[in-house]
């Protein structure tokens, strides 16, 4: 009796710890080519694919993926799944702050909703994202033994650029100077 609760209590942190690691993905960039882990997101638009074919069929998948943001953006996010069964309602996608060594995210690490996606694509945007250290996490399971795969496009609108500098005061006088001088020589012209 007294070796059944340790057993159980065992077996309950082994089962909590699986559930929370996760594999560090790898993201493409527009071209297809793998960017560094912890990139900086802009314009252009990046892509997480995982396919999960017969070969390597799992229960289940968990991958988590790194990326900066050098200043305060709108995430626009598009989430699907392609090659072959969709994936159940199961999947989802999560969006923390911090960076991620292959554990999941907690609850109070969530950098707005998580939304599901499988067997169509959904589009959603995380607005106002300040500066700093995200990762995202991409969880879910096959509809049958044949597997799936998804397919996850991220873009971080770029900036609008620094505010245009106030002119100083002497380039103000050197214009107003300029004009003034053009509209003497018009006015001279005229007169002639």
């Amino acid at each position: 009796m007294k070796l059944t609760t340790p057993l159980v209590a065992l077996a309950l942190a082994l089962a909590g710890s699986a559930a929370s690691a996760a594999t560090i993905g790898v993201l493409y960039d527009a071209g297809g080519n793998p960017i560094a882990n912890g990139a900086d997101l802009g314009p252009d638009l990046y892509s997480a694919v995982q396919a999960d074919i017969q070969p390597t069929y799992t229960s289940s998948f968990d991958y988590v993926y790194n990326f900066m943001l050098d200043s305060t953006t709108d995430l626009n996010v598009s989430a699907n799944t392609y090659l072959g069964p969709t994936v159940d309602g199961s999947a989802s996608f999560s969006l923390y702050n911090g960076t991620s060594t292959g554990d999941s995210g907690t609850p109070g690490a969530l950098a707005g909703t998580v939304f599901t996606f499988g067997g169509t694509i959904v589009n959603t945007t995380f607005s106002g994202l300040p500066a700093g250290t995200y990762f995202f996490e991409i969880a879910g399971s096959p509809a049958t033994m044949i597997g799936t795969a998804f397919n996850v496009t991220l873009q971080a609108p770029g900036d609008t650029g620094p505010l245009p500098a106030v002119p100083e005061p002497a380039n103000m006088a050197l214009l107003l100077a300029g004009l003034g001088l053009m509209g003497f020589l018009v006015k001279r012209r005229a007169r002639d």
